[in-house]
């Protein structure tokens, strides 16, 4: 051991006396190889490495001596050789005559298992426990199994990662697998994976964020551990309460009640579904949320002038608990809770109470953003098989479904049928080419007709021969806003036309893309095009020829997790010119224009999303239960809008259809800018309106009320 400390403190000296970094990048990694090939000769022999190991194990190696080397063009150099970014674990010794004849395979041989961490030191007096200890490491685990922190592991795999001797933590990014409260702010870690982090050695878990400030002492001293119910009322960050509820099942309370799991946390009721078995454990996909913060919220006892449909013993132990965004448009709604006995309800009634309190005299504001409209009347026919839609202006909208292409307009309930299409699946408005594309038919052909259309005047469409059974499209500009481009995407494959409109509508295919797989999103970023796809995005320059830029660097090891747990693409978002946010079902990744990570912290879904869209700059994901609200720019979650099953209708989220009992086009107000992209009218449900047609014109109808008695007036 002496040998070993003595040839790690000349390897650091000998360091010091190098003035290019370059040359000192490499001197701090060989020294690194040679301390650990000495280490290696104390551990036991391990077993003997097959060829692919040995290749996954070089091509890591590579990775970081070629992100080492990154960091140190960009004048990153690291204080201690301790810091590097690259932790070499598990060793286990090969032949001798192979360390002679070729020492780097051999090092490779003895580590297997390569580990990347993330060092910082710490400025926080609360991180140090007395003596002065190293800086946190948060290791990656992507390529570990996921557990809970219940789970113990095995005594062989702590003691030789963890020695019992360490004073200071060992966090490996951990996926939960069910709710997790951090051991430091006591706030959930709410995500589908890679939640926080947690110690291997103690079972300490926290929130990334949350590393920094988390007791140096490893174990942690009990006299320094947060109880699990523990509320910081001025930042409103916190466990209040938690315990097994009922609430109504997915069919409704006449269905019968599902077993629950309840947590006040931050000023919010998390509820999570259970099995109906006996010993199961709730999931990490959050079933509803509702924020206290909300104008209507209130809870209160249950009483028979409620007209809940519950038995009438099971009244003293229900409670229920109102907000306004629990239904559309925003009127208070109830949701009915079930308590396991009476004084349960009773504790649960007077803790949420007490909080909601508590919330309104620490003027704790509001920070929703979108406020629920109903954007038309719900009895008009069109609305019940709407797929798409689009706002036009300010005054008009545009519905296409199973019959054709709508345009409402919304404040002299007129509607005007745009050409003889049928089944339209995407609307596309070009405004600065004046155009309109739509993806419509069984065949999924591309359609294009001028905007002067939407008025109900006669015109010609053009089609997109080659666009038969395409999946998505997507349109912008080039050249500085000179041209304008159209992207469509079928399959695996990526048509580029550039558009042009004098007379009549005529196209130019500029270009063809292959993609290495079927694409599920597009966007246009400046001049690029970027395509997404199941575990990965990649933008493609568009009126220059060159290669594909990969917007997941394959050298960041800090994003291997996502080729080794595939993952659909969702949606790609460009926060600035140098920065992305890569949108996938399991998570959100913020990246630069090299394709590396730009941020730590990743962005974090509370139930597994259907649909992304974005409106600067706010990102709103669609699960089945909600509409959760994201600040991409402040990583701040925002909102959730608890509404079941709903489905957005373009790409910016604005527009939405509800397939509640009564199917309802709902419009997202954002209630922050003055003015707004759309009027409201007075909604009725009359349900004596119906589609009138014009005596003088077979494409435009009235939605009104029919005079006379005679018969059903013709119409859809």
């Amino acid at each position: 051991m002496k040998t070993y400390l003595t040839d790690f403190v000349e390897d650091a000296r000998a360091m010091e006396r190098f003035d290019t970094l370059g040359v000192s990048a490499m001197l701090q990694l060989e020294s690194a190889l040679d301390r650990e090939r000495a280490f290696g000769q104390v551990l036991p022999e391990a077993a003997a490495c097959t060829a692919d190991c040995k290749m996954k194990a070089k091509e890591k190696y590579q990775s970081d001596v070629w992100l080492e080397i990154e960091h140190l063009n960009e004048g990153i150099v690291p204080e201690d050789p301790r810091s590097s970014s690259v932790a070499l674990c598990d060793t286990a010794t090969g032949a001798t005559a192979q360390c002679e004849t070729d020492p780097v395979e051999n090092i490779f041989e003895q580590n297997l298992k390569i580990k990347f961490y993330i060092s910082s030191g710490s400025t926080s007096p609360s991180s140090h426990s007395g003596d002065e200890a190293d800086p946190v490491k948060i290791v990656d685990s992507a390529h570990l199994p996921v557990h809970t922190p219940t789970i113990k592991r095995k005594e062989c795999h702590s003691s030789i990662l963890f020695p019992t001797k360490s004073k200071s933590h060992r966090f490996f990014l951990t996926s939960f697998t069910a709710p997790t409260k951090c051991h430091q702010c006591t706030s959930l870690m709410v995500g589908l994976i890679r939640q926080g982090c947690a110690c291997d050695a103690c079972g300490f878990s926290c929130h990334t964020t949350c590393v920094e400030k988390a007791p140096r002492a490893c174990p942690v001293p009990s006299q320094q551990k947060k109880g699990a119910l523990c509320l910081d009322a001025q930042e409103g960050i916190g466990t209040a309460y938690e315990g097994h509820v009922w609430i109504p099942k997915k069919a409704g309370l006449k269905k019968g009640w599902q077993r629950a799991l309840a947590i006040v946390c931050d000023f919010k009721l998390f509820l999570y579904n259970m099995d109906e078995e006996k010993d199961s454990k709730p999931n990490v996909v959050v079933s509803q949320v509702i924020d206290m913060r909300d104008g209507a919220f209130s809870v209160s006892s249950v009483w028979p002038s409620d007209f809940i449909p519950a038995r009438r013993k099971e009244m003293p132990r229900m409670f229920k608990v109102t907000a306004s965004q629990l239904s559309a448009p925003s009127n208070q709604y109830s949701v009915p809770i079930l308590a396991d006995s009476e004084n349960d309800k009773c504790e649960w009634v007077g803790v949420l109470s007490d909080l909601h309190k508590m919330l309104r005299k620490s003027h704790s504001r509001d920070r929703s953003v979108y406020v629920l409209k109903e954007a038309y009347d719900s009895s008009l026919p069109l609305i019940k098989t709407t797929q798409t839609a689009a706002i036009i202006d300010h005054k008009r909208i545009a519905l296409g479904n199973e019959e054709g292409l709508f345009v409402v307009h919304v404040t002299i309930d007129e509607i005007i049928r745009v050409g003889d299409m049928k089944k339209i699946h995407q609307i596309e408005l070009i405004p600065h080419g004046q155009m309109v594309a739509v993806i419509s038919g069984r065949s999924h052909h591309v359609q294009l007709f001028p905007m002067s259309a939407l008025d109900g005047r006669k015109t010609d469409i053009h089609k997109l021969a080659e666009t038969k059974g395409c999946q998505t499209m997507t349109s912008g500009t080039v050249c500085q806003g000179a041209h304008t481009c159209l992207c469509v995407a079928r399959k695996s494959q990526v048509f580029c036309y550039e558009l042009f409109q004098s007379k009549k509508i005529s196209h130019r295919k500029f270009k063809k893309l292959q993609i290495p797989t079927n694409v599920q999103c597009m966007a246009i970023f400046s001049e690029e095009l970027c395509v997404g796809f199941q575990s990965g995005f990649l933008r493609y320059p568009l009126r220059r020829e060159g290669i594909p830029y990969r917007m997941l660097h394959s050298h960041d090891p800090t994003l291997s997790f996502i080729a080794h747990q595939p993952m659909d693409a969702l949606c790609a978002i460009e926060i600035s010119s140098i920065e992305y946010l890569l949108c996938f079902k399991s998570i959100g990744i913020y990246t630069d224009s090299r394709g590396l990570r730009s941020r730590p912290i990743e962005l974090m879904w509370l139930a597994t999303p259907t649909y992304c869209c974005y409106n600067a700059p706010y990102l709103s994901v669609y699960s089945e239960n909600a509409v959760d609200i994201f600040n991409v720019n402040s990583m701040d979650w925002i909102q959730t809008v608890p509404l079941k099953k709903v489905r957005p209708l373009n790409s910016e989220g604005s527009l939405n259809i509800l397939p509640s009992e009564t199917i309802r086009l709902i419009y997202f107000k954002n209630k922050m800018t003055y003015g707004d992209e759309l009027v409201f009218p007075e909604t009725s449900d009359n349900r004596q309106k119906q589609m009138v047609r014009h005596l003088h014109s077979k494409r435009r109808y009235s939605f009104r009320v029919p005079r006379g008695k005679g018969g059903p007036p013709a119409g859809l």
